[in-house]
């Protein structure tokens, strides 16, 4: 095992990435879900997913996409994945920082999973008001 990372840099954030969705595609949860979006695009996924961490965690602005688009055209995506996506992505990361960067990066990762699942999951229709 590697000491833990002591601050965010692109080479912790392309280890993070990578050891993250080394685990996601293993996991009996995630992977069908990811392998069935992906398929056989991973590399331009990984590269992708390192500018988007880039952007978030050192403000980059390497990332040019759009997160809520993408994640509601995919294919079984459901509210509980998003609870076993934090929960890897945490376990990763806890691997590989220290405590006080993994929980500087899962606060992050959390309000982009709220974000998301406000955006997909969430139907005006469904709120009612009054009597």
């Amino acid at each position: 095992m590697h000491q833990p990372y002591t601050e965010i840099t692109e080479e912790a954030i392309h280890t993070m990435v990578h050891r993250f969705y080394d685990r996601v595609r293993k996991d009996p949860m995630l992977k069908d879900v990811f392998n069935n979006s992906i398929g056989d695009r991973w590399d331009p996924h990984l590269a992708t997913m390192c500018r988007f961490w880039s952007s978030v965690l050192l403000t980059s602005g390497q990332y040019k996409g759009n997160p809520m688009m993408v994640h509601m055209k995919v294919d079984g995506i459901k509210r509980h994945l998003f609870d076993r996506w934090l929960e890897l992505f945490r376990e990763t990361n806890l691997n590989l920082f220290t405590t006080e960067i993994a929980d500087f990066i899962q606060e992050k990762a959390e309000r982009i999973a709220q974000s998301l699942m406000l955006g997909i999951f969430y139907k005006p229709e469904d709120v009612k008001v009054g009597t």
